[in-house]
């Protein structure tokens, strides 16, 4: 089996990735309090997630003043569990 290459990441990027693991599809402001990052913070983990396409923005339908953000769909089942495997670790190692 090969190896999945990822791309770098922020710490806070993987913090968001292992957030919408637990629970998808979440709003920027639901992401910020489930998180307790600035939001300043979350904005750039966001769009770094966007830019490397691990992460889908779905219209609210209820709101559309916010986003909701899920995990690419379209990622591999392989590349999917990867990005959620390096996060895990990261989390369970800073605990």
């Amino acid at each position: 089996m090969s190896k999945i290459h990822l791309p770098k990441l922020p710490k806070s990027s993987k913090t968001l990735i292992n957030a919408l693991a637990e629970s998808s599809p979440l709003t920027q402001k639901q992401l910020i309090l489930k998180v307790g990052m600035p939001a300043k913070t979350v904005r750039y983990a966001l769009k770094r997630l966007s830019e490397e396409s691990v992460i889908t923005q779905i219209p609210n339908l209820e709101d559309m003043r916010s986003i909701y953000y899920t995990l690419n769909p379209d990622l591999s089942p392989m590349e999917l569990d990867a990005h959620i495997e390096s996060a895990r670790e990261l989390v369970s190692a800073s605990t």
